[in-house]
């Protein structure tokens, strides 16, 4: 269950439901709290909503499951949807975009 939601918030979150987003990606670390990459998603769902204090709380749980907040692989999405993340995510960290 938790990898459907995982694929469901970041689906959303590619459509800018960001909201809608954070709600499915919560429920997804409810069922699964150590996978990372939910996390990711969450702190760049955050953070493209202004969220910046949440953003940077769902970063420092992920930096205690892993060192790397950004992803190793992100090539299979489209540049505007890759962008989309990866600058949430910089955000998220508190980097500069």
């Amino acid at each position: 269950m938790a990898s459907y939601l995982m694929g469901m918030g970041m689906a959303q979150f590619m459509a800018r439901r960001f909201e809608e987003a954070a709600t499915t990606l919560q429920l997804s670390l409810q069922e699964l709290p150590r996978y990372a990459n939910t996390h990711r998603f969450l702190a760049a769902c955050y953070a493209q909503m202004g969220r910046l204090d949440e953003a940077r709380e769902v970063v420092k749980r992920l930096r205690a499951i892993t060192p790397s907040v950004m992803p190793t692989l992100t090539t299979y999405w489209n540049l505007e949807q890759r962008e989309l993340y990866l600058d949430g995510l910089r955000l998220a960290a508190g980097e500069a975009t």
